[in-house]
């Protein structure tokens, strides 16, 4: 059971990330890869705020919250709207950009090492069906569930969210039926850039403030949201879920250093035999 909640933990890491790509892809039809940047980038927010001591908790979250939003409308604004016309990788090659600024500007601000924020809630052990777990374990998996099924019902239940569906289908259409889309795919990077950054002082204390760790996250969320499905929140959800179980057994019985082979290995398969991913929608068009 230990290895279970393990694997789980770390799945809703990713399912975090993944389900921050969805967001915007659904609202602009671009993934935003800065994503985990922002993330991280709430992870040293909370690394300050523990530095100079003194400042509450809900201040550091809110914070991260505003800081991350901004940056999320400076990229929608002057990294993604001027390129809306052009052809190509344009916009995934500037937003891989706008994360190695973001990395680097960390990096020049704090330095590259890994650094230590304690949890801001208890830390005893807890037990649960005979495993053991910490209460930001149980913290993280229920906030990933709740984001997740959060926004599945935003995105098939509001106004909003159908308006999102219709512009990825057909942005022109959407637009000709008085869609604004403009102004939903800056309020998509703004919300999910802020989400970002206030899920960063959470997760810090699970997995250490450090640069190198944006890499991380931003890969293996790819990897769950092309698994789970492009712009499917419960298929993000269910393949991060299994991503995580995956390397936590992986890592137990096979070895540390073979789990992401394993991983890796899975998510060929199942590609394989599902293109769309697990939830994905299969597209049909005439030719």
């Amino acid at each position: 059971m230990t290895e279970i909640i393990a694997g789980l933990t770390t799945g809703a890491i990713y399912a975090m990330v993944a389900l921050g790509y969805n967001v915007t892809y659904l609202a602009s039809g671009v993934l935003n890869f800065a994503h985990a940047n922002l993330m991280v980038a709430g992870m040293f927010v909370a690394y300050w705020a523990h530095s100079i001591g003194g400042l509450p908790t809900v201040l550091v979250f809110l914070i991260a919250f505003v800081i991350a939003g901004a940056v999320g409308v400076i990229e929608e604004r002057f990294a993604i709207r001027p390129l809306r016309n052009t052809s190509g990788s344009a916009e995934l090659v500037t937003m891989i950009g706008v994360a190695t600024v973001i990395t680097g500007v960390i990096a020049v601000t704090f330095g590259t090492d890994a650094l230590r924020v304690p949890f801001f809630g208890p830390e005893q052990t807890v037990v649960l069906l005979g495993g053991r777990a910490q209460p930001l374990d149980l913290i993280i998996v229920a906030a990933a569930i709740v984001l997740a099924i959060g926004l599945h019902l935003v995105t098939h239940r509001t106004r909003v969210g159908l308006a999102a569906l219709a512009q990825t289908d057909d942005r022109e259409a959407a637009q000709l039926r008085g869609i604004d889309v403009g102004g939903l795919s800056m309020w998509g990077f703004a919300v999910a850039s802020a989400a970002g950054g206030l899920l960063g002082p959470l997760l810090v204390a699970k997995t250490f403030a450090a640069t190198s760790l944006a890499l991380v996250l931003a890969v293996k969320g790819f990897v769950v949201l092309v698994l789970g499905g492009v712009g499917s929140h419960r298929g993000v959800l269910v393949a991060a879920f299994g991503i995580g179980l995956i390397e936590a057994f992986g890592a137990r019985y096979i070895g540390p250093l073979y789990r992401d082979v394993v991983v890796f290995g899975v998510f060929a398969v199942v590609l394989l035999a599902l293109p769309q991913g697990l939830f994905g929608d299969r597209k049909v068009r005439a030719v």
